[in-house]
């Protein structure tokens, strides 16, 4: 005849069992990325050679990417490989298609011979980080070339307006391009902007205008852009803005 288990008896085997380690197959495995929650970005150019700078010259360089993906795009942090290189970048969504830009600055003060500095996109795409980087050569600055007394004069580039295309408020601006797009409502619009140089900074395909979209320019070089305003069946419209620091 067994002899019953006493109650003490039964919580001594029941934290015992508990106590077990768990096999593999009772383990708790993390749960793969739910489809759907990531997507892609697709850069114009991930590296971009400077060339030779003197010591203490500022690089700024811009990357144009675009979401090729079918959700938004958010970019949650930028980073540069040191102090020295400092990454601007847009805040707010990219619709899938559109494209955008981020202004990278590189500070070559202190800084000789060859260099590679990386910049960490952080993003919800899969792999979560994509890199991008500037590469050139800093020739070190020839010492006693200015002597005490001596007048050195900074040319300042002035800033102008293309007199073919019309101001949009606010203007200058810092941080966000508001366009107006009252005249255009639920029609199709795609807008673009181009730097004084050509670069494409901006794409956004607009199925149904709204009155006023929005753009942040607050990563922008300072200096003056042009915003390419298409409606569909209509002749394109230019509209000039400046960008301050």
């Amino acid at each position: 005849m067994k002899t019953p288990l006493t109650p003490l008896a039964l919580l001594i085997v029941f934290l015992c069992v508990l106590s077990l380690p768990l096999t593999a197959q009772d383990q708790t495995l993390p749960l793969p990325t739910p489809p759907g929650t990531t997507t892609t970005m697709e850069f114009e150019e991930t590296t971009f050679d400077f060339g030779d700078v003197e010591e203490g010259e500022i690089v700024r360089h811009v990357f144009t990417f675009t979401n090729s993906g079918d959700i938004p795009l958010y970019l949650s942090e930028a980073k540069g490989s040191c102090g020295c290189t400092v990454p601007k970048w847009p805040r707010e969504a990219i619709a899938p298609g559109e494209t955008a830009s981020i202004t990278v600055e590189f500070n070559s003060k202190n800084k000789k011979g060859r260099r590679s500095q990386r910049v960490t996109l952080t993003a919800n795409t899969e792999p979560a980080q994509t890199m991008v980087y500037l590469t050139g050569e800093v020739i070190p600055k020839e010492e006693g070339v200015i002597s005490i007394g001596d007048e050195v004069e900074i040319a300042e580039e002035p800033v102008e307006l293309d007199p073919s295309c019309f101001a949009i408020y606010p203007n200058p601006t810092a941080e966000i391009l508001r366009l107006d797009l009252e005249d255009h409502l639920e029609e199709a619009v795609t807008v673009s902007i181009y730097s004084k140089e050509g670069q494409l900074m901006a794409l956004r395909r607009i199925p149904a205008a709204s009155s006023v979209e929005e753009f942040q320019v607050g990563h922008y070089p300072a200096g003056t852009y042009i915003a390419n305003v298409e409606v569909e069946g209509k002749k394109p419209e230019a509209k000039c803005f400046v960008v301050v620091e």
